[in-house]
């Protein structure tokens, strides 16, 4: 039997690493798109799982790249057609009301909505991440799409150099940045902890190792900037997916 060759030239652990980095931006499994139409229901019945499949299948990579994030609503609206087909829903369903529960599953996941346009917030904020995440990458430091961290909006390593590690994430409306060193498990003691001020500058809350010290003015600025733009789009993906489901 004839070995299938590796997509563009992967290995197996190049292949693994940029579907555990899809798995991780698109981490969130929403629910079915609640219907009074047995017949559509029983469609959708695979929806959840034909959409996250389809995903992974790599066949649509550009939407691992936050640079191309203007070809986004494009490729989704080329995910919608593979999974409506692969759905298959009989003649007496409305294939546009499946089309309409696919649109909405990718909208609660990624926060755009396929087909948008360029100028639309979720579009938007997504390039203000790109870029604020390429801005920390001058200084050094790489966002860990291996992370399974699934309470982290967002979690970084210092590449090359500092041995901190920074992961964010948002409770009771507030953003927190935890700094820890490289192997130190998540709310170590030894942690240093800084919130988001309404402002948007980064408030010291401790600092028992010094981490922070370790940062020159360069980085702080950049992690700053990766807290609110990161901030803005949860903040901008929760009421999506509000809307979504009030639908």
């Amino acid at each position: 039997m004839r070995r299938r060759p590796y997509r563009n030239g992967e290995r197996p652990d190049d292949q693994r690493e940029r579907r555990r980095a899809f798995a991780a931006a698109v981490r969130t499994r929403p629910p079915l798109r609640p219907t009074a139409d047995r017949e559509l229901g029983r469609a959708l019945a695979r929806l959840d799982e034909l959409v996250e499949k389809t995903l992974l299948s790599g066949d649509h990579d550009r939407l691992l790249d936050e640079t191309r994030v203007s070809v986004w609503p494009r490729e989704l609206d080329a995910v919608v057609t593979v999974v409506v087909d692969r759905l298959d829903p009989p003649p007496s369903v409305d294939r546009a009301a499946v089309a309409a529960a696919v649109a909405d599953n990718l909208e609660a996941r990624f926060g755009l909505r396929p087909g948008a346009s360029p100028t639309e917030r979720s579009v938007v904020l997504w390039q203000s991440v790109a870029g604020a995440d390429s801005r920390l990458a001058e200084n050094g430091w790489e966002r860990d799409v291996l992370s399974d961290d699934r309470e982290a909006l967002a979690e970084f390593f210092a590449s090359d150099g500092d041995p901190v590690r920074a992961r964010l994430t948002r409770s009771s409306g507030r953003l927190h940045l935890e700094l820890r060193g490289t192997n130190a498990p998540v709310g170590d003691r030894s942690s240093s902890y800084a919130v988001l001020s309404r402002s948007s500058a980064l408030v010291l809350v401790d600092d028992p190792r010094g981490l922070v010290s370790v940062l020159d003015e360069s980085t702080a600025g950049a992690l700053r900037d990766v807290v609110v733009a990161w901030g803005e789009l949860a903040d901008h993906l929760d009421e999506r997916r509000t809307e979504t489901d009030s639908r």
